[in-house]
């Protein structure tokens, strides 16, 4: 197998780049359905909570496997050392504060139903078992080979496309419909796959 000089991050974004596109997906679900009006009948999606965990990782992986601010490497996305997470931290504090003052009523949304509560098992397992796998491959002697860089970034690239599709879902169909579609499966498969990226880069 042919061995890079040095690996490279997916897309050849600089490391954490695509790990931050996922974080702010994932509060981007959060941030429009506490916003949503009050005549629509919203719960929280009980994946999203397991999601959040990834948030906290991308947070806690600064200095780890994303750039300081104060290292010559650059920042997520080429943008000044801790944007996103400025970002991440200033947007869901602004929307809950405004909720909370607002439209208290709408916090009961972070309460999950017990039809809800009864998957929590799958998601669970979709976290715990995408996030070991990826930390394994992330650890086999082949990881600085062409291909598998080349499997890492299609992975970046399913992994950010299903998030844009669960964001599709979730703020604008789902939000839309009378009676609201809760798909275990395709949610198990989100966070999934979402995990397996976080590991792998972790």
């Amino acid at each position: 197998m042919v061995v890079t000089e040095a690996p490279r991050p997916p897309l050849g974004l600089p490391p954490g780049s695509i790990r931050g596109i996922l974080a702010l997906q994932i509060v981007i679900i959060l941030w429009m359905l506490m916003l949503a009006p009050d005549d629509r009948s919203i719960a929280i999606p009980l994946n999203l909570y397991f999601l959040l965990s990834l948030v906290m990782m991308f947070f806690v992986a600064h200095g780890k496997s994303i750039a300081r601010r104060d290292e010559p490497t650059p920042s997520p996305l080429w943008l000044p050392g801790g944007t996103l997470r400025f970002i991440i931290l200033a947007g869901t504090a602004a929307v809950f504060a405004y909720v909370g003052y607002n439209h208290p009523d709408r916090l009961d949304r972070l309460t999950p139903s017990p039809d809800q509560l009864k998957n929590w098992k799958y998601y669970l397992g979709a976290l715990a078992i995408g996030f070991v796998l990826g930390y394994g491959v992330r650890v086999l002697p082949f990881r600085h080979g062409w291909a598998f860089q080349a499997f890492q970034a299609w992975i970046a690239i399913i992994a950010m496309a299903t998030m844009f599709l669960e964001v599709i879902f979730q703020v604008i169909i789902n939000i839309s419909l009378a009676d609201r579609i809760d798909p275990v499966s395709w949610q198990t498969a989100v966070t999934g796959i979402v995990a397996f990226y976080y590991g792998s880069r972790s």
